[in-house]
């Protein structure tokens, strides 16, 4: 029974890290596609930049949190050192990362909402 366990934790660990590989690929596809239509249609270089990296930073977010989840299961049968502090050293990066994306990501979102009033505004003014 055991040994099925560790056989089958072992396997759905090794499902989740391919997961992960899969969306980070995924995303760094999705971004150099998104960087490269949006420079070829001409649209500013800040605004294609900041939309790739809040879009790619997305998928990095959920690619984590299926490491996080490979490492957990690993880690929920037969915890030995070496796991658990690879498991903490995860989790503090995820969320360092998140606190860090999530602070930066709202800061764009801010000023895109900002410079959006501001146009409006502007254009408000043009009107007769």
């Amino acid at each position: 029974m055991e040994s099925t366990l560790h056989e089958s934790a072992a396997f759905v660990s090794r499902l989740l890290e391919a997961a992960t590989l899969l969306l980070l690929l995924a995303g760094a596809v999705l971004a150099f596609k998104n960087l490269v239509v949006g420079l070829s249609r001409g649209v500013k270089t800040d605004d294609v930049v900041l939309n790739v990296w809040q879009g790619f930073s997305r998928w990095l977010m959920v690619g984590l949190e299926f490491l996080v989840a490979a490492d957990l299961v690993s880690t929920v049968v037969s915890p030995t050192w070496d796991e658990l502090g690879r498991l903490a050293t995860i989790a503090a990066i995820r969320t360092l990362l998140g606190y860090f994306l999530g602070r930066d990501l709202e800061a764009a979102r801010r000023i895109a909402r900002e410079n959006a009033e501001m146009a409006a505004q502007l254009a408000e003014r043009k009107l007769p």
